[in-house]
């Protein structure tokens, strides 16, 4: 079983995803040198969040996006096998290791993570 995540609210986890999976370049994906310019992003965005809160968000989303790369290299490895199943598999695992996101959030870092590995 997956270790607890970090304290985040979906407000929080989704404006650190859009920062660093629909905004972000390549791995480690930040579109920011800077993980100081990231939280003052996140903070921007959601001024309720303690900064406790956006660190360990912002600290989340960038390890979802070292295990998306991971999961993306092994499902062109053909590790989950092939067809839908292999997709979906790659994808239960995502959802698995980093519970809270929304379906299209999930399906968005796939996408990311397998345009991140063509290259």
């Amino acid at each position: 079983m997956p270790a607890a995540p970090p304290k985040s609210n979906k407000a929080d986890l989704s404006a650190a995803f859009t920062l660093v999976f629909c905004q972000g370049r390549s791995p480690p994906s930040c579109p920011a040198p800077h993980n100081t310019d990231l939280l003052n992003r996140i903070r921007d965005k959601i001024p309720n969040a303690s900064p406790a809160e956006c660190r360990d968000t912002l600290i989340r989303i960038q390890q979802l996006s070292h295990d998306v790369y991971e999961i993306c290299e092994a499902f062109r490895e053909g590790v989950f096998g092939t067809g839908d199943e292999a997709q979906a598999q790659a994808l239960s695992l995502i959802e698995e290791k980093y519970p809270g996101l929304t379906e299209k959030e999930y399906r968005t870092a796939f996408a990311v993570g397998m345009m991140w590995t063509a290259f």
